[in-house]
């Protein structure tokens, strides 16, 4: 059993592992270190319920300390973007990772070190759960996460989704601390547990290499245009004076690729930067534009980032973040928007769903819409955009249906999954990565989102106006990258895929059972709590 560390000491350990989870999260590819990279924190925990007074603040603020250095060393680059919004993002889920390992510290003390560690997964898992499911979602940092430029490694997440990445870091971490020698009696012989350790670490890799899909034989005789217009999003984008501009430059560049046998073009998100009104999306210069180029391509479908709003009357439902004229003749909502058009005069829209929260929504509208004035401008309406719930893909031809997933909403797995129940066989994530500069934001995006076509095994088309465009394999391979901050236009054969995976059809599904038991011992750490306060008041 170790000895009484000192407070210094503990601080430098809790900082360890803030390092060992920056270096082992994307961009960066040494990600096996995340498989050992909260052993410190661990240590920090046991020695301060072994020795220390004030057990319970020590515990909160040296792992507070320890998940704040990672926020900062992983997230920086949010402050490109909105400095408030940076520290507010990276101080409160640093607090919010805090939670469930505070939390672990007192199940353990009160019910032992094998229900202490099994909470300690359970009550993670409960942290990311509300961070995939609530108003004010940041999965960023999700643990499964660490392993999206080792995509190789983790084949199986058709199977369990990146959640089940957590559970293999938690539980490989908690075997690793036990071998090392702190408190190693209490759950069985050393060799025993590297026996576990080696099966932790070694069967899941093994089993994604003997799962991997082949590369497919795709099509040639449908191929994917995307195109990336590279147009600055801060001085340029959203300027009136530049829309029309940035439609020739968009029209000009799909020229160079779009063929006879081209089936999709796909535009990044905002591509269409003139706020459109949906119900008279005709009588705008910019969309007959675009409108007449189609028609040189009876087979063509053009997917596209859209800001647009709607309408309604006066005595019209509508939405929570719906904002009325100031003229009080009716009401109005904004939208981060694709649209799905062709020759004809049909257009098919999208809404997006997962929104960023203090950018594209005040979580909680209903409540906090007095809080509007205080969201964070990225171009497009001010105040929190309008959303439905409706994850149905658009419909390109008989065989192909392409899920319009609108940049953030590509770190959502489960979310992703729903468009592939409802019938997509192709993925088009369509984003803006121009916020942050040349950091690692754009790249950890990428990497994030190609978890998506090994989660739902499908073929990913992925247009930014500037970061990072590509095509992406059902294995994850990233394929015909594109440079930063550079104009580029790509194509590619289609691969199309009716597989309904494991993790398409059930979900999050080790994530609700986390939460489940968690709950229960949440649950049952109060009760006890309880009882003891009645014995000491009898």
């Amino acid at each position: 059993m170790q000895a009484r560390i000192n407070i210094f000491r503990l601080i430098v350990l809790s900082s360890i592992s803030s390092c060992l989870l920056w270096v082992a999260w994307p961009p960066f590819r040494l990600n096996f270190v995340v498989l050992f990279a909260f052993v410190p924190l661990l240590i920090v925990e046991d020695n301060i319920s072994i020795y220390h007074k004030k057990k319970g603040l020590k515990v909160f603020l040296l792992s507070y300390l320890s998940f704040l250095f990672w926020n900062i060393f992983t997230t920086y680059w949010i402050w490109y973007a909105s400095p408030g919004g940076a520290v507010l993002a990276i101080v409160l889920n640093a607090l919010l990772m805090t939670i469930p390992f505070y939390t672990f510290h007192f199940i353990k003390r009160k019910f032992g070190n094998l229900v202490g560690y099994f909470s300690l997964i359970c009550f993670w898992l409960c942290y990311e759960m509300l961070h995939l499911n609530w108003d004010s979602p940041w999965p960023w940092l999700d643990l499964g996460n660490a392993f999206a430029t080792t995509r190789d490694w983790v084949q199986w997440y058709e199977y369990t989704g990146t959640l089940g990445g957590t559970i293999w870091i938690w539980t490989s971490n908690i075997l690793i601390y036990f071998i090392l020698g702190i408190r190693r009696k209490a759950l069985g012989s050393r060799k025993a547990m590297i026996i576990s350790l080696l099966l932790v670490l070694i069967l899941p890799i093994v089993v994604s290499y003997l799962i991997k899909p082949k590369n497919p034989i795709l099509n040639n005789k449908a191929n994917i245009v995307a195109v990336q217009p590279n147009i600055d999003p801060y001085n340029d984008k959203f300027d009136p004076a530049t829309y029309d501009s940035q439609i020739n430059t968009l029209l000009s560049l799909s020229a160079q690729k779009v063929d006879s046998n081209t089936v999709v073009l796909a535009w990044p998100e905002t591509a269409i930067a003139e706020l459109i009104n949906e119900k008279t999306i005709f009588s705008y210069r910019s969309i007959r534009e675009i409108h007449e180029f189609l028609k040189k391509y009876p087979h063509l479908k053009l997917i596209t980032g859209v800001n647009s709003y709607t309408t309604y009357g006066i005595d019209e439902s509508h939405l929570a973040t719906s904002r009325m004229y100031s003229d009080k003749s009716g009401w109005y909502d904004g939208f981060n928007a694709s649209f799905e058009m062709d020759h004809t005069d049909s257009i098919h829209i999208y809404h997006k769903f997962k929104l960023v929260p203090g950018v594209e929504k005040m979580p909680y509208p209903e409540v906090l819409g007095f809080l509007e004035s205080y969201s964070i401008s990225m171009g497009g309406p001010g105040g929190s955009l309008g959303s439905n719930y409706h994850p149905v893909p658009f419909k390109i031809n008989d065989s192909l249906k392409i899920a319009p997933i609108i940049c953030y909403e590509s770190i959502f797995g489960e979310y992703v999954s729903k468009f592939v129940k409802n019938g997509a066989n192709v993925l088009a994530i369509i984003t803006n990565d121009g916020w942050w500069q040349n950091t690692p934001g754009y790249r950890q995006h990428l990497y994030t989102g190609a978890l998506r076509a090994i989660e739902t095994r499908k073929f990913i088309i992925r247009a930014a106006n500037t970061g990072i465009s590509c095509f992406i394999l059902p294995s994850g391979e990233i394929i015909h990258p594109t440079e930063y901050w550079k104009e580029a236009v790509i194509k590619s054969p289609v691969y199309i895929s009716q597989k309904v995976t494991f993790y398409s059809k059930y979900g999050d599904y080790l994530g609700w059972a986390g939460v489940y038991a968690g709950t229960i011992l949440f649950i049952i750490l109060n009760l006890s709590l309880i009882r003891e306060l009645f014995k000491r008041s009898e």
